[in-house]
């Protein structure tokens, strides 16, 4: 196993620590490391792979919050099996995983509120570029690929949406943030519906729709929440939308028919 670790491939312009978790999940999920394989110790690992301690631990957070691996006290980290996997939220001692989404569904709705409001055809480039390197992603099954152009999308809804004091707001808990779009990942088989959403987000903003867009993010917020098995409750106003909307769609139906008769 230890021909594993034997140097990482170059990788020019990535973070060392990105390099680094992209490389042991190649090996995780190509089959080079096995469930319940032990890893080499950090001292070790950082050596053979040629990177700092600190960048390897990086990475090793970041493979442990989306279950790749499991890092037990005194023992080390061990490759994590697929019906084993279970993500690791570090930020108990400040707050809850529901704390966060809650904040969430206020700050980050009301961003892409403004967003598509305020930006230009260069912002939704921007935007679009994170999708489609997040569909790239789940094309080659590169977890951690996505979760990085994920990353960037929600960074550029704050930098974008024109309100210096939302971005502020933003950037002291952005870990805490990024976390949460992280351990939804878990799921593999629902990636699908992480990229969509984010499909439909950008639609919105770039059909310059405001009140869709904070409604889709919404929808985001909550169904990454409910991924991770916390159930966030819809507002009233959704609840009363949701409710009306068979209603609307049946007399859209009846008044075509009689268009179509016309």
């Amino acid at each position: 196993m230890s021909d594993a670790f034997a140097g990482l491939p170059s990788a020019p312009r990535k973070p060392a620590p990105r390099h680094v978790s992209d490389h042991l999940q190649q090996l995780i999920l190509r089959g080079g490391l096995r469930p319940g394989d032990r890893l080499p110790s950090q001292r070790e690992l950082s050596l053979q792979l040629g990177v700092s301690r600190p960048s390897l631990r990086e990475a090793m957070t970041m493979l442990e919050t989306m279950g790749l691996v499991t890092i037990r006290v005194g023992s080390g980290a061990y490759v994590a099996s697929a019906e084993g996997r279970a993500p690791l939220w570090r930020f108990s001692d400040r707050c809850s995983p529901r704390d966060v989404y809650e904040a969430r569904y206020g700050l980050e709705s009301y961003a892409a509120k403004l967003v598509a409001r305020m930006a230009d055809a260069q912002g939704v480039a921007r935007l679009a570029a994170c999708v489609e390197a997040m569909r790239a992603a789940l094309g080659n099954q590169d977890i951690v690929a996505m979760a990085d152009a994920d990353a960037r999308f929600h960074d550029l809804l704050f930098e974008l949406c024109g309100n210096p004091v939302l971005a502020g707001m933003y950037r002291p808990v952005r870990d805490l943030m990024v976390e949460t779009q992280r351990l939804p990942m878990i799921r593999w088989t629902r990636l699908e519906d992480t990229l969509r959403e984010h499909v439909d987000l950008l639609a919105k903003i770039r059909a310059r729709n405001a009140a869709a867009a904070e409604r889709s993010m919404k929808h985001h917020i909550r169904s990454a929440a409910k991924r991770f098995d916390i159930e966030l409750q819809p507002e009233q106003s959704e609840k009363r939308r949701a409710a009306v909307a068979p209603f609307v769609q049946r007399r859209s139906s009846k008044t075509e028919a009689k268009v179509e008769r016309i």
